[in-house]
């Protein structure tokens, strides 16, 4: 019996060899690799040093963790700072290396009015400590194969250490929001006269995959539902999302609660270059919060780091104190309510694969490299020109320690329209972070009871 059972158990090894091969040459970091999180490295990857000119500081550990009064918002922890400089269509060129595309047209587009200007850079980015914590945890693990995201555990940075454009991109996608969140925000799409509406959601986020559902689902990423408030003639639709982790193995699915006729239904989908007819076609799905979804269509190239001027610690644009109509203004918003500062930003190109459609035959994401969230995005038509532009300022939530946006705004070249999204400053229902969700919120027989009309 011995004998006759060794060639299976021989080969039952060679083939577990081989597994474990393969998954230690797919996985993660190694263990020399990850003491670099505690050396040169932030935590979650960036460098800790400065530039050699020192326009860029250190990682010193972030902005602290501060109260914060709902009833007056984020006060601007930096609001002494001075402006360096203003970057303008008649000085544009002298800053041409800092500049991405999309800045530049809009120089172009509007030398009369759009300009940059630029801060002290300050790293505010940080994180709670436990959240770090599964990050170095996980570092070893986390893998992809193709398209396919695998152990990533409850990362909210599966990838620290990478120079795999899918890889950083997957980091942008599981970033740190707080666990879950439920606010009200706004939308706006502005014509190129200046006109706009207002679209008001109240939106509920959370995140199973980092361990805020009281009961988990397999490969579920996260739990999304939106009611909308605003305007009258979409008040009381909802919309719900299940996102999976691995988008090889189980697709998107979505759900839609229908005012007009009260019913629930499966919506086909809502995932690429889908379009929101709330947005005014100025924003796919895969732009909403500078990405999401499945990378499938596109090639992924890494062009490299930049030191670049990217839209930065933007708490004056959601200052308590102004309106909307403080904001919003023909062509771009009011350009005296954002702050700009030099960062190092990782350069990813997206071409779109052959065989595939989407509206963006190429695409160019700057990710922020203390953050991994995506900064900057670039467009193009199926004829190579530069067609839209996503500028998304960031800033420190500094009471639940998450790096977020402020905003984010996608400008359409063509039309000279342009979206604002992300928006709070009139929005009285103060932010909740850190819950447990619950999933018979999140199940699409229980839409209807949650409708209002």
């Amino acid at each position: 019996m011995r004998l006759r059972l060794m060639p299976e158990l021989r080969l039952s090894y060679l083939l577990l060899a081989g597994l474990l091969h393969s998954m230690a040459s797919d996985a993660g970091i190694t263990a020399q690799q990850l003491q670099r999180l505690d050396g040169d490295l932030t935590p979650v990857g960036a460098e800790r040093a400065g530039n050699a000119n020192g326009t860029i500081p250190p990682w010193t550990g972030g902005l602290a963790q501060q109260s914060l009064d709902p009833a007056v918002g984020y006060l601007d922890p930096y609001a002494d700072d001075p402006i360096l400089f203003t970057i303008d269509a008649a000085n544009a060129d002298q800053y041409s290396e800092q500049l991405a595309p999309g800045h530049k047209e809009l120089f172009r587009k509007y030398p009369d009015s759009y300009r940059m200007h630029v801060y002290p850079t300050r790293r505010s980015a940080n994180w709670p400590q436990d959240i770090l914590a599964e990050v170095s945890k996980q570092a070893p693990l986390a893998a992809t194969d193709g398209y396919a995201l695998l152990n990533v555990g409850r990362s909210a940075v599966p990838f620290p250490i990478t120079d795999d454009p899918l890889q950083m991109m997957w980091n942008h996608s599981l970033r740190w929001r707080g666990g879950s969140v439920r606010r009200i925000y706004n939308w706006f799409p502005v014509d190129a006269r200046g006109r706009y509406f207002n679209v008001r959601i109240l939106d509920i986020l959370v995140f199973d995959q980092q361990g805020y559902m009281k009961e988990s689902r397999p490969n579920r990423l996260a739990n999304f539902l939106a009611v909308y408030l605003a305007p009258a003639n979409i008040e009381g639709q909802i919309t719900l999302l299940w996102e999976p982790i691995d988008e090889t193995e189980q697709s998107r699915q979505t759900w839609k609660y229908e005012t007009v006729s009260r019913r629930v239904v499966r919506v086909p989908s809502l995932a690429y270059d889908d379009l929101d007819p709330r947005t005014q076609g100025l924003r796919t799905s895969d732009q909403y919060d500078g990405w999401n979804g499945a990378p499938d269509l596109y090639d992924w190239k890494l062009l490299g780091k930049r030191e670049m001027l990217i839209p930065y610690n933007s708490y004056r644009l959601s200052s308590k104190k102004l309106k909307y109509a403080d904001i919003l203004r023909p062509g771009h918003i009011d350009p005296d309510v954002l702050r700009y500062e030099l960062h190092r930003v990782w350069v990813i190109e997206a071409t779109l694969r052959p065989g595939k459609k989407h509206r963006y035959q190429r695409r160019t994401f700057y990710l922020d490299e203390d953050t991994w969230q995506v900064s900057m995005e670039e467009d193009y038509d199926s004829d190579g020109r530069l067609w839209r532009f996503g500028n998304h300022p960031a800033m420190q939530f500094y009471d639940v320690l998450v790096p977020w946006y402020s905003a984010t705004i996608h400008h359409d070249f063509k039309s000279g329209a342009y979206l604002a999204s992300d928006l709070d400053n009139e929005s009285a229902l103060p932010r909740k972070w850190g819950f447990m969700g619950d999933i018979n919120d999140f199940l699409p027989v229980n839409l209807r009871r949650l409708g209002t009309r």
